[in-house]
């Protein structure tokens, strides 16, 4: 799902029906295909603003993936192995209200008409619209739109460069990539690799270009992002431990978190007679600077501040010289002021678990 200026929402479905695939050894009526459909949804109130299906506007014959490839593009013989030979798998939308539809089974990008769903031009595929210059790519995710004008467009997508069957690269990649409207020829701007000997996603992946023009690359079926500057120069890989883990997509963002619940304190002090201290916790909350212990005395029941300490990061601790029977902890931020306060907690005798 896609969300477009916060109002509607780009949901790609796959819809399974019976269809005629006597062309494909199938008898009349016992076919079984499905249909990539993409809709545009108002968030607010569900109304579907525009509906795309693939079988309106590309035919079988454009697939990549023929029948019985495997399990996953299935034999066309029940609703539950229905031939897929389209795989709608990403949409996104410009400004002058067309669509970018990826489809991986026909390795091929389109542009959807916004007015009546006409195809506008096609990028791949048995039939591109375009000659690609010095590059090729195959079974790809993720494609969006960059930039545009009327002689050229931008656009970026995670090149598979395989489908555990046919491969056309010895590593997948992020590209982005130009169309020349006049010339009507594609060529390569930019492409990501991984460090080392390369990696061959077999499906998923997606590329994310940041702000700073900085490239986060997700590795779909290896569950390894990475990222790169503008120049392709990797500058960090990750992979996650567990290896039957997959990655459909990967995204990097600002992150700002400040939970509904308090802080949590907690204080211990093995006597009257010992040292008190505090751990103090708010959940993952990012703002915290530093913390302002406030705490009672025996002799008195008023709340004084303690000291303030640096937050020490998920969890972090103080210690006191002295017995303070009750406290509290008060959230700082870096430009000094109060976020939040725990609740008044008793001082225990009694080390926490």
């Amino acid at each position: 799902m896609r969300v477009i200026d916060g109002k509607t929402a780009l949901i790609t479905i796959y819809q399974t029906g019976s269809y005629n695939l006597s062309a494909y050894g199938i008898g009349p009526g016992n076919g079984w295909v499905i249909n990539g459909v993409f809709q545009e949804v108002d968030i607010k109130t569900g109304k579907v603003l525009f509906e795309w299906k693939s079988l309106d506007h590309v035919p079988l014959s454009a697939t990549l993936a023929p029948l019985r490839l495997d399990g996953v593009v299935g034999d066309g013989l029940t609703n539950g192995s229905a031939w897929d030979y389209f795989h709608i798998n990403s949409v996104d939308k410009n400004n002058d209200g067309d669509y970018l539809v990826s489809a991986r089974h026909t390795s091929c990008i389109y542009k959807i008409s916004g007015k009546n769903g006409s195809i506008i031009w096609q990028l791949g595929g048995n039939q591109s619209s375009f000659q690609l210059r010095g590059y090729n790519f195959s079974y790809q995710h993720d494609a969006r739109f960059r930039e545009e004008n009327e002689t050229t467009t931008i656009l970026s997508f995670f090149d598979n460069a395989s489908n555990n069957h046919t491969n056309t690269s010895s590593t997948s990649s992020g590209k982005i990539i130009a169309l020349d409207h006049n010339t009507n020829t594609s060529t390569l701007l930019r492409q990501y690799q991984p460090p080392g000997d390369g990696l061959l996603s077999i499906f998923q992946g997606n590329t994310q270009i940041m702000p700073n023009k900085n490239v986060v690359i997700g590795w779909g079926f290896y569950p390894s992002i990475s990222e790169h500057t503008e120049d392709g120069t990797a500058i960090f890989f990750a992979t996650l431990e567990s290896p039957d883990a997959q990655n459909y997509r990967a995204f990097k963002a600002n992150w700002t978190a400040k939970p509904s619940d308090p802080p949590a304190l907690r204080t211990y002090s093995a006597s009257t007679n010992f040292p008190t201290t505090f751990w103090v916790s708010w959940n993952g909350a990012t703002g915290v600077d530093r913390w302002r212990m406030h705490a009672t005395s025996p002799e008195s029941g008023e709340f004084m501040p303690l000291d303030v300490i640096h937050n020490q990061g998920f969890q972090t601790t103080y210690a006191s010289s002295s017995y303070h029977p009750r406290a509290f902890a008060e959230a700082i931020a870096a430009d000094g002021s109060s976020m939040a306060n725990s609740t008044v907690v008793d001082t225990s005798s009694t080390l926490p678990r």
